[in-house]
This record gives structure tokens, C-alpha cells and sequence, in this order.
């Protein structure tokens, strides 16, 4: 018979409550994965359908994308934004890689989602990049 320990459990408490949007995240049903070539598309969703967005991005240099508020998140929220490196060598300090928006469609209606590519704490500064898809909920 297999034994759960105290500490085992403990654990699993930590990382439940220290992660919970990559665990949700892990969770979600796999959805359509948009790129930057998708930028200015229109699509069509049902409520309770994933998407992803995956840009490239390289957190190093201050930029990120970012969600506009724009986005009625009323419409499709965002559930979770994770940055990979392109490298599988760790060493390679400023090295870029991916960013993976997942949004999750949860009322019908019309938005569009609008990421920027810039530093968040800039105001006033025009981001390098947007990326924009039209979303029509059904």
C-alpha cells in the first residue's frame, strides 16, 4: 500500500498554492496556438474555448508583451502568460526565446486581443510590436 507522508502532502499544498496559474495552465484543454504571422487575423470561438498566442520575446532587454486595456477581458480574460528560452543552454545569458499567452473565451461578444511589446513601467513610449486578433465569441 502506498503511504502519503506529511511532508508529501505539505508539498503538494506549496505547490498548488505557489503555482496555480501554471497549473491551470497545465490543466487547460490544449487550444489553437496563434503566431505573429496570425497578426490582424479575425476568428471565431465558442465560450469556454482556449486559445494561445506564442511571440517571440526576450525578457532580458525589459520588453515583454503585454495585454492592452483595450481587450475587453469581460469577453476572453487572459489565463496565463509563460516565457521559455529558445536555447536549452541555460548558460547563454540574454539568450531569447517565447512567450505564450493563453486567453480563455468565456462570454459572447466582440474584442480584440492587443498585445504591446514594450517595457511595462514606460509611459509614453510607443511599443516596438503589436500583435491584434479580432475575436468574435459565439
Amino acid at each position: 500500500m502506498l503511504k502519503t507522508t506529511i511532508l508529501q502532502k505539505i508539498a503538494c499544498i506549496l505547490l498548488i498554492s505557489l503555482f496555480p496559474m501554471s497549473i491551470i495552465a497545465g490543466c487547460l484543454p490544449a487550444g489553437k496556438t496563434f503566431t505573429a504571422a496570425d497578426n490582424g487575423e479575425s476568428i471565431n470561438l465558442k465560450v469556454n474555448e482556449i486559445i494561445k498566442i506564442k511571440l517571440e520575446s526576450n525578457p532580458t532587454t525589459g520588453y515583454s508583451w503585454n495585454l492592452s486595456g483595450e481587450t475587453s477581458t469581460a469577453i476572453i480574460p487572459l489565463i496565463s502568460s509563460d516565457y521559455k528560452t529558445s536555447t536549452s543552454d541555460k548558460e547563454v545569458v540574454g539568450a531569447g526565446g517565447y512567450e505564450t499567452i493563453i486567453f480563455k473565451a468565456i462570454a459572447k461578444g466582440n474584442t480584440t486581443i492587443i498585445l504591446t511589446y514594450n517595457k511595462s513601467w514606460e509611459e509614453g513610449i510607443e511599443p516596438i510590436e503589436t500583435f491584434k486578433l479580432n475575436v468574435t465569441v459565439d
